[in-house]
């Protein structure tokens, strides 16, 4: 055991057993807490992040998702938001084995109301959880290397910061009109990440659907859009991190328009399973049956 009680109430000294670099952390840096449950050390209090995963039929990029975000940070509560589709039960199967919550909609909502909406679940459920902060993923946005989750935990240590998300992206990969299309965005929407107290699940809502009901631009209801509305309301609170915009030379991340399917491959070898990671657009996937803006009903 870490720690145990002196002879007063409260009174805690310390055991042999404490880590040596946690004692000198502790007296180099009072300001860091420590967590104590019964008589036990856990070790300095450290942000919470609740991770929630957009999904949609791609089974096989949830499974990779989940298998790094457990040995990336194993201790964080993890969400499987799912718009509903024949694959779910796949989908499903990889959240239980994994030990995340899985949440699917009622019926399909379609490509932007399905991402917006695992952001409202994703914000709820941080909230559930007690988390500090509430990090949305997009399904093939892939945590490769710890340093991608590190350097949420080093923003979200000032307390000042209410939103983080990728920014302008310099590098895409593709000619097409799709892949290309990314690039003229100022801010993407496969990784936001929100203080639980920036905003409220309501007013998140209520703000997308006022922008729906109001702009009619073919662009208005890109989840883009109102994330960038979000950094126009939190100013410089807000932040747009290259480290999770543009590749390193050793990738932090994998993302569909700035990586192969051979790239998801690889790091899927490396958890023992292989698999189909389509890389292109949902357009030319889903056809004719493609659902794209949102409805307000």
């Amino acid at each position: 055991m870490g720690l145990r009680r002196g002879e007063g109430e409260g009174r805690l000294r310390w055991h042999d057993h404490v880590p040596a670099w946690l004692r000198i952390l502790h007296r180099s840096h009072p300001s860091v807490r420590l967590v104590v449950h019964s008589d036990r050390m856990v070790g300095a209090e450290v942000l919470k992040l609740a991770f929630t995963i957009s999904s949609y039929r791609l089974c096989d990029f949830v499974h990779l998702g989940l298998k790094q975000l457990r040995k990336l940070s194993p201790d964080s509560p993890i969400l499987v938001s799912d718009d509903v589709s024949a694959e779910s039960p796949g989908i499903r199967s990889h959240a239980s084995q994994h030990c995340a919550q899985y949440l699917p909609t009622r019926v399909r909502k379609g490509h932007f109301s399905g991402d917006f909406q695992s952001l409202v679940n994703g914000l709820v459920f941080a909230q559930s959880q007690g988390a500090d902060v509430a990090v949305k993923v997009s399904q093939r946005f892939i945590f490769r290397r710890p340093e991608s989750i590190e350097v949420l935990r080093k923003v979200f240590e000032n307390p000042e910061i209410l939103m983080v998300t990728p920014g302008q992206p310099k590098q895409v990969n593709g000619h097409n009109r799709a892949a290309q299309g990314f690039a003229q965005f100022t801010t993407l929407s496969d990784v936001v990440a929100l203080r639980v107290s920036a905003i409220s699940p309501e007013e998140l809502l209520h703000t997308y659907r006022k922008r729906l009901l109001t702009d009619k631009a073919p662009w208005g209801s890109f989840l883009e859009v109102l994330v960038n509305d979000l950094h126009g309301r939190f100013g410089e609170k807000s932040l747009r991190l290259d480290e999770l915009t543009n590749p390193q030379p050793d990738p932090w991340f994998l993302r569909r328009y700035q990586h192969s399917p051979e790239d998801y491959r690889k790091l899927a070898g490396e958890h023992g399973f292989g698999g189909e990671f389509y890389c292109g657009a949902w357009a030319a996937k889903e056809g004719r049956h493609y659902l794209c803006r949102p409805r307000v009903v």
